[in-house]
């Protein structure tokens, strides 16, 4: 539950003092998602947004610590941030997946965030955790750059591969 009440034994861990509620988010994405020149860097807060609208943080939290290590999360794996909204920093075990691989979000940069199986590791992937291969896009197998979610830190992105888009609403 959160807040994390103080009683709660994982008050010892986490204090998280907020609670979830529904923050309006506007997302502006690349509809044809192309490589940069060079990589940059990701942000605190916001990188991405899964396929169940929940928004996908990066593998920080406040301290500069894994936040998937360090932070209290639900039986989905997440939990809320400051301005009340709900997100990951991880994909979710709730987020439905079969098959090879599976579309389970979007980067700001407008490349998907795939699950595979079987699960690569990070030394599988380049710097910002993704590589080029066929997956389903649009519907169809298409070979393009994407992101791929692993068990390893930093678990989704590790920066952006193409040209960042926008978030705006109540934050």
């Amino acid at each position: 539950n959160f807040p994390i009440a103080a009683s709660d034994p994982a008050s010892r861990y986490d204090r998280n003092p907020n609670s979830i509620r529904a923050v309006p988010t506007t997302w502006t994405l690349p509809l044809a998602p192309r490589a940069a020149a060079t990589p940059s860097c990701l942000p605190f807060g916001p990188i991405g947004v899964t396929t169940n609208g929940v928004e996908l943080f990066n593998a920080l939290d406040a301290q500069k610590r894994d936040a998937v290590a360090h932070e209290v999360q639900d039986a989905c794996g997440g939990h809320p941030g400051p301005n009340g909204a709900y997100h990951y920093h991880a994909i979710s075990p709730c987020i439905h997946t079969s098959g090879s691989s599976t579309l389970v979000g979007y980067a700001l940069d407008g490349f998907g965030i795939y699950v595979e199986r079987p699960t690569p590791t990070d030394a599988d992937l380049d710097a910002c955790h993704g590589r080029t291969s066929t997956v389903l896009w649009n519907g169809k197998p298409t070979r393009i750059y994407h992101y791929v979610a692993t068990t390893e830190y930093p678990y989704t992105l590790g920066c952006f591969r193409g040209t960042v888009g926008t978030i705006s609403g109540t934050r």
